[in-house]
């Protein structure tokens, strides 16, 4: 059959994206194909009101994992195991020291430490096997940590006391951090300005599983012995003498799936304690859970899943993992609070137990356990001690996000699935008719021939390129989704050029082998039978008559039976590609770890060969986990096998999404050479900040999911991932229309990615289809995005440069107000856009609730972000209304804007600019700054073509500060309003100043009387229309003073 042809098409299903047509060639394989899939359709057509939790590995449902919870409750704990050699310490090539590591139940020493300090203040703490049975695999360098690696911190003292080797320097933040590495056991103690933020190992609960031969029960050491009873020798979680679970080192079932394990054990696991008060810790992405980490009885799972209608409040793994763990550590007597964060670099399943030393306790040390099925220990502490201090060290660790175009900033229109390229356009069209501005449209899976990614219906898209260029003339961009698997047929030249080039991931047919180490005992050669020693040769027997007589036989006691040798997997047992199901039905998962995969799948984007497409279309890849209909746990068996390396899918897993959207975002790179890639990503890991933009998943139509969406876009942005949303109205059922105006007013001021999505089965929920009252209120929403986005991009290029998170935790920029520590107002209703805009969201009916409480920080004042009445900082029960929630822009910024909103952010490029000033109450100041560029191309780079300007407001004055760059040509430098509030009274006249000559000009001031808001006084606010506008790429030439 062809592309497109017969099949499941009228069929819906699924997992995640949920039930998305099955349609296409690869499921015309005759009969068995069919009824099998026709049973996991069936299965998966069964109503759901939650997540299916069976399908879905608890900790205690995992051997390692199992395995760790009972290593840590062993009898004394204490005993040290491991212990570092500090004979062995030795400087390495990249700036770093090594030292050997022993076991004391062992004669050698066979793990290499290797530390690491660097200058941006971070402390790497790595563990490997010194000659290991077999290589466990180590993340390429420069996938995750930068490569080269980050500079070392210069000057590092090393100096030894008793039983630690200490190493002390200065971050380039002016931090004296301090690192004691303990020899016995071995642990590691991290200091800031003289306080202790963090223990690696303290608790000693290290674990560090080497690989054995097939079926050994001990690793490889001169004092073990290979026959000898794990349970004989207190090694590893692998070989104790504690009620050992020998259960799933080397096989283990779970789902209808059995895992192979050739290779044995090889878990790792460690604790941290944060130290001092610790009122909350943080992070932890990806996780719907509160912002403010809950401590479950079940460990956070890192474990990368298309999870079908994921449950609120729950520790279970989502599409993505960054295991970054942020601490609060509060002051006392006098002394400020710091942060610091814990990385774990580790693509494997991973658990992360949060505990106290207390259950409930709200205060004090917090704890958390890290356990990983394989790969290598690699930590890293991030010093801090200030939040920006630590998300800078992030950046300088795992490198710099890349600038977004501005277009990806601005609102996406999304569906699964608009239908034809009539259907799109009429979106389009539509969008245009009732005056709403979007930038981006999307076409989900249906738009393919078939589901084979690289290609169009020709039925219901027979001329895309007309389409993608009608969209294109309108200054708007078009997104297609590409996901990783590989629809099955020989005609379909993408699947069978990755088949040709050995490139998919492949399965193993396993077979079993006599172990040649197991060798038959000496003794074995016992005959079945013997001469009975108690038969007596008769007297009457004549041998002449009789025959000669023989000796009767009987069974022999020492026989020890037929000789059979301890049977092992295979380790030469055939391959083949490995096959899954998917949309397309049986497809092929390509092995993007692989460089070489990874080029050819950018190549497959270029304009000659995805046809269709044109340079303003870009990509968004789903279902990357990866999601896997039949395979365990919806996903890619872990015993699969990588061809680049040799490698287990356990070894990479979490690492799967994040090598695809690299391969997209390389791809597109060389696409357009000097354009700015947009990839959308799924599933992501450390890192995925370099290349992709990150959405929530599928959501619900829950107000709960609209609350809980806050804390989840916090986590990531704290995470280093700050290109990310959620699904705007949720993926899943239908909001109302009150439901609908509360997420798109939560959205366009706390997600950088802005994007409307929803299910197939869903009405249409496009802001027009709606009633006109709640049209018109959503369209207000949109056009206050629209008129904030040079606030946005100023803000991302903070990022892009210093790593500060776009938006942000309310502690991440008043560490010193406690009250953003864990008042539950403060942590999970609200954020920060900046350090300009604070954001509450409304996340309940007004049929429950016409009030809300908030919470404003401890800083100058606030303005309300619609009226410009000023509120002290306090707590307050405020009134909602449905036409916005409560927003604030912090007292003492300058904030650019733009007045003028057209139909897509580049419409607006050369129309000029706001400045709204809000003015310190305390100081009469304020002071803020504005970034530009062309927002499309990487021109920045060159140290010119760009603008970035300083603003102040002192004395009843705003000028330029400071001014760097070349106003490009492609935008607008210009100021044509300016808007002050905070004034103590009405002014009079404002004078304009454009050159070093002093030429002046005179200009009409409007001004009102603002009323106060909570807790604050009435101020004035003045509009000054700026005639000539003030060209901002003149540098600090001109000033505008207001009387």
């Amino acid at each position: 059959a062809g592309l497109g042809s017969g099949g499941f098409d009228s069929l819906s299903f699924g997992p995640s994206a949920c039930r998305r047509s099955l349609g296409g060639a690869a499921m015309a394989r005759g009969p068995a194909t069919v009824l099998a899939l026709a049973a996991v359709v069936a299965a998966l057509l069964q109503p759901a009101l939650a997540v299916d939790r069976s399908k879905f590995r608890t900790c205690e449902q995992g051997s390692f994992c199992r395995r760790f919870k009972k290593w840590i409750q062993r009898p004394q704990r204490e005993e040290a195991l491991w212990s570092v050699l500090p004979e062995t310490q030795q400087g390495t090539a990249e700036g770093g020291w090594s030292f050997q590591v022993k076991h004391k139940s062992e004669a050698g020493a066979h793990l290499l430490l290797q530390l690491n300090t660097y200058s941006s203040g971070v402390v790497r703490f790595r563990l490997n096997e010194i000659s290991p049975q077999q290589v466990r695999h180590v993340i390429p360098a420069g996938d995750v940590v930068t490569e080269p690696p980050p500079a070392g911190a210069p000057g590092a003292v090393v100096s030894q006391e008793a039983g630690a080797t200490v190493f002390s320097f200065k971050s380039t933040a002016g931090a004296e951090i301090k690192v004691e590495l303990k020899h016995s056991p071995v642990s590691l103690v991290v200091s800031a300005d003289g306080r202790v933020l963090q223990r690696l190992n303290g608790r000693n609960y290290l674990n560090f599983e080497r690989y054995r031969k097939a079926k050994a029960t001990l690793p490889p050491d001169s004092a073990s012995d290979v026959q000898a009873a794990p349970d004989q020798v207190l090694l590893d979680a692998a070989a104790h003498p504690h009620g050992l679970d020998t259960h799933g080192l080397w096989e283990e079932d779970f789902g209808g799936h059995t895992d192979k394990k050739p290779r044995g054990p090889a878990s790792l696991g460690m604790d941290v304690t944060f130290e001092g008060d610790v009122p909350g810790l943080f992070g932890l992405p990806e996780h719907m859970v509160k912002a403010s980490l809950p401590f479950f009885d079940e460990p956070y799972r890192f474990f990368n899943l298309d999870v079908f209608e994921y449950e609120n409040n729950e520790p279970m793994a989502l599409y993505g993992a960054v295991p970054l763990l942020w601490a609060i550590h509060r002051g006392a007597g006098g002394e400020p609070s710091l942060t610091s964060a814990f990385l774990w670099i580790n693509p494997s399943e991973t658990f992360v137990k949060l505990e106290r030393d207390t259950q409930g306790q709200a205060g004090g040390p917090a704890h958390a356990w890290w356990t990983s099925e394989s790969g290598v220990l690699d930590a890293a502490v991030l010093v801090g001690p200030a939040p920006a201090e630590v998300s800078s060290q992030f950046h300088a660790l795992t490198g710099s996000a890349p600038m977004p175009p501005l277009w990806a900033l601005g609102k996406h229109q999304c569906r699964w699935n608009y239908m034809t390229e009539k259907d799109t356009l009429s979106v389009d069209a539509n969008y245009d008719k009732y005056d709403l501005p979007y930038d981006v449209i999307w076409l989900d899976i249906e738009h393919t021939d078939g589901k084979a990614y690289f290609t169009w219906n020709p039925a219901s898209f027979p001329t895309p390129e007309k389409m993608v260029d009608a969209i294109s003339a309108k200054r708007r961009m078009f997104v297609n989704v590409v996901d990783p698997h590989i629809k099955k047929d020989d005609k379909f030249h993408v699947y069978k050029e990755i088949r040709d080039q050995g490139f998919f991931i492949k399965k193993v047919d396993w077979k079993m082998m006599d172990d040649p180490t197991d060798a038959k005992p000496a003794d074995w050669e016992q005959p079945e039978k013997i001469d009975d020693p108690a038969a007596v040769k008769p007297e009457v027997w004549n041998d002449e008559e009789d025959g000669k007589w023989e000796v009767p036989k009987i069974a022999n006691p020492a026989h020890k039976g037929e000789w059979k040798g301890k049977q092992i997997t295979d380790p030469n047992s055939p391959v083949s590609d490995f096959e899954g199901w998917c949309w397309p039905g049986t497809s092929g998962y390509p092995d993007f770890t692989d460089p070489r995969m990874r080029d050819y799948w950018g190549s497959q984007f270029a304009l000659d060969k995805y046809k269709g497409t044109n340079k303003d279309l870009y990509i968004w890849n789903d279902m990357n986990e990866p999601s896997v209909f039949n395979g365990p746990e919806v996903t890619c068996p872990r015993d699969a096998i990588h061809p680049n390396g040799n490698v287990e899918h356990r070894d990479v897993h979490n690492m799967y999404g994040y090598y695809h959207h690299r391969a997209t975002f390389e791809g597109l790179e060389k696409r357009v050479p000097g354009d700015r890639p947009f990839v959308l990503t799924r599933s992501f890991f450390i890192g995925s900040h370099k290349y992709a933009a990150i959405w929530t998943g599928d959501n619900y139509a829950k107000w709960e999911h609209l609350q809980t969406s806050i804390a989840m876009v916090g986590a990531l942005t704290l995470a280093g991932q700050s290109l990310v949303g959620a699904d705007v109205g949720g993926f899943f059922k239908h909001p109302d229309s009150e439901m609908c105006v509360r997420w798109y007013q939560l959205g366009v001021l706390a997600y950088p990615f802005l994007r409307n999505h929803a299910h197939l089965e869903t009405p249409r929920r496009e802001p027009y289809m709606y009633d006109e009252s709640t049209m018109i209120m959503v369209k207000a929403t949109l056009q206050l995005r629209y008129k904030m986005l040079p606030l946005w991009y100023t803000a991302f290029h903070e990022y892009h440069t210093l790593g500060k998170p776009v938006v942000r935790p309310l502690f991440w920029d008043f560490l010193a107000d406690a009250q953003t520590h864990s008042d539950e107002q403060a942590v999970e209703n609200q954020i920060m856009l900046s350090d300009v805009v604070l954001v509450h969201g409304i996340s309940k009916p007004l049929s429950e609730s016409t009030s809300t409480t908030i919470y404003l920080p401890s800083t100058a004042g606030w303005y309300d972000l619609y009226t410009g009445a000023f509120s002290a900082p306090g707590r307050y029960d405020v009134p909602v209304t449905m036409q916005t929630i409560p927003a604030f822009y912090r007292a003492g910024t300058v904030v650019p804007l733009k007045s003028r909103i057209r139909r897509s952010s580049a419409c607006m490029a050369m129309d000029p600019h706001t400045l709204n000033v809000y003015v310190n109450p305390k100081t009469g100041e304020a002071s803020g700054r504005l970034y530009l560029d062309d927002t499309r191309t990487k021109k920045y780079q060159d140290g010119k073509s760009f603008l970035d300007v300083d603003f102040e407001f002192k004395g009843g004055v705003l000028r330029a500060s400071s001014a760097h760059g070349e106003a490009p040509s492609e935008v607008s430098p210009e100021v044509e309003r300016v808007e002050i509030f905070g004034l103590s009274a009405s002014p009079s006249k404002a004078t304009l100043t454009v050159d070093k000559a002093g030429t002046k000009y005179e200009l009409s001031v409007i001004s009102r009387q603002v009323p106060s808001g909570p807790g604050g006084t009435a101020t004035y606010a003045a509009v000054v229309k700026v005639k000539p506008w003030i060209d901002l790429s003149k540098g600090t030439d001109w000033a505008l003073s207001v009387q």
